[in-house]
């Protein structure tokens, strides 16, 4: 609007200008109408203003509303940032077992979990699985199209703290914090429920200490409680080209003398009445042979609360390659020996010996990636059980995780 006023004033003044020779008279009528023209824009800018000012209101107002709404009926972060991963499996499993039948089967596994945070110290997953109430098993047997049981596997929250970096203080149904895992003691099915405090750090000359402590509900009683109170420590180091770990562990189960069997802590090749205080030490050595990485391991368990001198369990072996890239591929092998009363024989590896102590034998596998997500699998088990008879396993897995 001013820019308009400007131009009128100066069509109007050369106007004047032009007619000044006229006379006094038509000069005035002229500034006459130029103070009326003036006036009228003034008001004209005054009533603009106004509405302009009206209008950012009322748009103010609903723009307040429209973020009012959204506000309502946003959703939470902590959803968008939720991730659902699972995987599946199907297997064809051939069991041999001399004097009895052989067994063919095919079984599947079916596991799909969320896990999100819930703020940036908290994060937390939830995981259903088939299988049934076993602890150790999350396989299916498919057979007569029977629906099949679904169950919560794993629930969990996982605290982390800034304060105490590498520290992570677990809760609930979780994801196995040992440090070493091989199925001598543990079946790779198995989620231990409790409280779990793991700490790992990094120190200078790639030296990394690792270490952790736990207590866990195996069966709640009116009188004395079923409990496994874990702890372990370990370290990793380089040592020229090889990284070496080595570690010790005790696992001790409070009342299990007089609860294991009716708890699940075993399933009857234990002696029973035996109690459980398991002393373990691990290591590894890892090695490269070219782009071929090589790992060697070996473990032993004595279980010094042992009703019975067949009280130790060891295992031996290696692991050639990584299965992780799309045409890769990895081979193991393990020998092991379980003593009758070295571990529960209701949480160690279900598929050696039918998970029956014990027992001894060795273990071939190989798994190879076949496309993204996608991978293929084969294993060999020939064991002797804790009665002398010859058990043979050979399982063949496809893989599929989403």
């Amino acid at each position: 609007m001013n820019k308009t006023r400007y131009m009128i004033m100066a069509i109007l003044l050369a106007m004047a200008s032009g007619v000044r020779a006229q006379g006094s008279e038509e000069l005035a009528a002229l500034q006459k109408q130029l103070n009326e023209l003036s006036a009228k824009i003034e008001r004209l800018e005054a009533a603009n203003a106004e509405r302009i000012t009206k209008l950012e209101i009322n748009n103010a107002a609903k723009i307040a509303k429209l973020e009012e709404a959204s506000a309502k009926n946003r959703v939470p972060a902590w959803v968008t940032d939720t991730q659902l991963k699972g995987d599946f499996r199907y297997r064809y499993e051939n069991t041999d077992t001399a004097g009895a039948n052989t067994r063919d089967s095919q079984r599947i596994r079916l596991r799909v979990g969320a896990y999100g945070t819930v703020n940036e110290t908290i994060d937390y997953g939830i995981r259903l699985a088939t299988g049934g109430a076993s602890a150790t098993s999350a396989n299916q047997d498919v057979d007569g199209g029977t629906k099949k049981e679904i169950r919560l596997d794993q629930y969990y929250i996982d605290l982390h703290p800034d304060l105490l970096m590498g520290s992570h203080l677990i809760m609930g149904k979780m994801p196995q914090p040992w440090i070493n895992r091989t199925g001598l003691i543990w079946d790779s099915d198995l989620n231990p429920e409790g409280i779990a405090l793991t700490y790992k750090t990094a120190w200078t000359n790639g030296f990394n200490l690792m270490a952790n402590a736990g207590s866990f509900v195996i069966k709640e009683d009116k009188g004395d409680d079923l409990q496994l109170w874990a702890g372990q420590i370990a370290s990793e180091t380089k040592i020229g080209d090889a990284t070496v770990r080595v570690g010790m562990s005790d696992f001790y189960y409070s009342n299990s003398d007089r609860q294991g069997v009716g708890a699940g802590l075993t399933s009857g090749a234990n002696t029973p009445g035996t109690g459980f205080n398991l002393v373990e030490g691990f290591g590894s050595v890892g090695i490269k042979a070219g782009d071929l990485p090589i790992t060697f391991l070996g473990q032993y368990v004595k279980n010094v609360a042992a009703a019975s001198s067949d009280d130790t369990a060891y295992l031996l072996g290696f692991k050639l390659g990584k299965a992780k890239a799309v045409g890769s591929w990895e081979a193991g092998y393990n020998y092991r020996d379980t003593g009758a009363d070295a571990v529960p024989d209701g949480f160690n590896e279900g598929t050696f010996a039918g998970g029956r102590t014990g027992s001894h034998g060795h273990s071939f596998w190989a798994k190879y990636q076949m496309a993204k997500n996608v991978q293929g699998g084969l294993t060999y088990l020939m064991a002797v059980d804790n009665t002398g008879e010859d058990v043979n396993t050979f399982m063949a897995d496809l893989n599929f995780k989403f």
